[in-house]
């Protein structure tokens, strides 16, 4: 078997949500980071739910689980709210119906921004 590796082939990393989902949770969050070019919070824990920031300056929280329900949409709104931000972004493996209808229902009642994004859209981006 000839294996041809391009230059931006990096050995080791992830490629696969299978391989995802087995990593070492601060292994995963720093994976999430790296891949949206976005910045740690320098605390592994209490960090008060959220994870890391963007480049344009908004939240990021990382789910390493599936079905994210909206109890986990609630908790980003408060911890927004506590920065004072009004858009944010959250990963996961999936998200069940109550997040997506949380997230519309901050939008319109309080002009509250969360786009959700799953890992494997992350795994399709460049």
């Amino acid at each position: 078997m000839n294996v041809q590796i391009t230059e931006n082939d990096i050995i080791g990393l992830p490629k696969t949500v299978e391989e995802l989902k087995v990593m070492q949770p601060f292994e995963f969050q720093n994976w999430v980071v790296q891949k949206l070019s976005a910045r740690s919070t320098r605390r592994k824990g209490g960090d008060m739910g959220i994870n890391g920031w963007l480049l344009d300056g908004r939240p990021l929280q990382i789910k390493q689980s599936e079905n994210i329900g909206r109890n986990v949409i609630d908790n980003f709104e408060t911890a927004m709210r506590r920065q004072g931000r009004t858009k944010g972004m959250i990963i996961a493996f999936s998200f069940g119906k109550g997040a997506y209808e949380e997230v519309a229902r901050a939008k319109q009642e309080e002009g509250l921004e969360i786009q959700l994004k799953t890992v494997e859209q992350l795994l399709k981006e460049i």
